[in-house]
């Protein structure tokens, strides 16, 4: 039997060596590294002298393919940043992906127009500036401003004085009903004078103490020829002069008394009532430049003297923090209420939108609040904040628009960018599945690395199924149990390689 068996052998080897002879004239004609491939190809025999990489010829693993083993110290995992789990199964949804767009925030955007006639004085900003809430964009001079401006500080000066004289008018009405009342008591005039000489009575005061005046003479007349009467020294007549004299001039101050009392009062009514119409009058004016977009403090200090010209220069501002990004005036141009000036939008955040077919109603409700969308050259997946999912089906277009809201504060994201968004699809459930990490390419297939041992790992040919975000469905070549790399399978590939160059070698 040995005989027979070294008898076949020799066949074999001779038959091969002339099958490599005639590869070998093959080889001349194409080259060395022909004759390379030709031979590795044809040799069956495993080849020695690699450390990190074993080739199992002659045992097929359950695909009828190849097996390599890949050895790598456990001191290296670190540096190569590799990471094992246990193959597992579980649900997978895919994935489909929608065109949608990046907009501008509507909310946050301003289409900024001029609230009066006039001609452009000065533009402070160009396109592209970024600007603060209340920075200047531009001057204007209009004549409206100039004379709202000028009434407003007229009206001012006549509240002042309306209530310089209201106040006047009050104090002499309070000390004119407090001197009434002392001279109805009919006290002598030195303690009047004493009282009443440092206070404001205007008028009053000549009305009233010369009436008292009159009265408190002729009453002391009478008095005093009444005393002498009886005992025949004055004639009666005097008497009843006297007495006549005394009831008119009691008569006659009686009367002021009733008439000043009331006419203090109402006088002081009246100059109250200017000073509230004064301080109306300046309301309005002051309500009319407030309209104009004005603030309070821009109108405290309007002084026509100092301003000059500028008293009709007319500040359009900013509504917000943002950028520049529509600007349609020049120096000199006439502008008025119908003229957008400027557009003014805040980019650190903007709108995600996209048309949603009305197949796909039922896969939005699957969103709940966040929606997920990349840009086409990018796998880097964004979120958004749903707001909208639309209420209205565009008869046209039959789809609905979707809204989302997403922070923008380095502006990597531009309005008009078309993007894709996520949605959910189909669900399988109780598959194995890796992460993507865990799938690397070797020779056009794709493979995996399944822990076999504590520092081996054996190559192993896998088919993907569906695919969703990081995550891929392992249709054959993996069962649950299995430990595989999940990160760092690229070190092994790099061994493996080694490996098959010292083989060729």
């Amino acid at each position: 039997m040995m005989n027979v068996d070294r008898i076949e052998n020799l066949w074999c080897n001779k038959h091969r060596m002339t099958a490599l002879m005639g590869y070998g004239l093959l080889a001349v004609a194409v080259g060395a590294a022909g004759m390379y491939a030709v031979t590795r190809a044809f040799l069956t025999e495993p080849v020695s002298g690699v450390a990190s990489t074993e080739a199992r010829h002659g045992v097929d693993d359950e695909h009828g393919e190849d097996s390599y083993v890949v050895t790598l110290a456990k001191d290296k995992w670190a540096v190569a940043g590799l990471r094992i789990a246990e193959v597992a199964s579980s649900n997978l949804t895919r994935t489909e992906w929608i065109t949608g767009k990046v907009a501008l925030n509507e909310d946050r955007l301003a289409h900024v127009y001029s609230l009066v006639d006039g001609q452009i004085h000065e533009v402070k900003v160009q396109f592209g500036d970024d600007v603060k809430q209340g920075q200047v964009l531009a001057v204007i001079d209009s004549k409206e401003v100039g004379l709202a401006k000028l009434d407003l500080y007229k009206d001012r000066l006549d509240a002042e004085f309306a209530k310089i004289n209201y106040e006047f008018m009050r104090e002499i009405n309070e000390n004119t009903q407090a001197l009434i009342k002392v001279l109805i008591e009919r006290p002598p005039l030195e303690k009047i004078g004493a009282t009443f000489d440092d206070k404001q009575l205007g008028k009053n005061r000549q009305q009233l103490m010369t009436a008292y005046a009159n009265l408190y003479k002729s009453r002391a007349d009478y008095e005093r020829l009444t005393s002498v009467a009886e005992s025949g020294v004055v004639a009666g007549k005097l008497l009843i002069e006297a007495k006549a004299r005394f009831e008119a001039d009691q008569a006659t101050f009686q009367s002021l008394l009733e008439q000043l009392k009331f006419t203090a009062s109402q006088e002081a009514l009246l100059a109250e009532q200017k000073l509230q119409q004064a301080e109306q009058t300046v309301a309005a004016s002051r309500s009319r430049l407030l309209i104009l977009g004005y603030q309070q403090d821009d109108l405290k200090s309007i002084d026509p003297i100092k301003e000059g010209e500028m008293i009709a220069h007319y500040e359009l501002r900013a509504p917000f923090d943002g950028t520049v990004i529509g600007k349609n005036v020049v120096l000199a141009e006439r502008v008025g209420p119908d003229t957008e000036m400027f557009q003014v939008a805040d980019l650190s955040t903007l709108w995600v939108q996209a048309d949603i077919y009305q197949k796909d109603l039922p896969k939005t409700r699957q969103l709940g609040e966040t929606l997920r969308f990349r840009s086409p050259d990018s796998d880097h997946l964004h979120e958004a904040r749903i707001f909208y999912t639309g209420d209205i089906l565009d008869p046209e277009t039959r789809t609905v628009r979707l809204r989302a809201t997403i922070d923008n504060p380095d502006r990597h994201l531009k309005p008009g960018m078309f993007v894709e968004i996520a949605l959910p699809g189909e669900t399988l459930s109780n598959i194995v599945t890796l992460p993507a990490s865990a799938i690397q390419e070797v020779e056009g297939h794709d493979v995996v690395f399944v822990q076999t041992g504590l520092e081996a790992f054996e190559k192993r040919k896998v088919k993907v199924g569906m695919r969703s975000g990081d995550t891929v469905q392992i249709r054959d070549g993996l069962q649950p149990g299995n430990k595989v790399v999940v990160v760092g399978g690229f070190a092994l590939k790099s061994e493996l390689m080694k490996g098959s160059i010292s083989h060729g070698h």
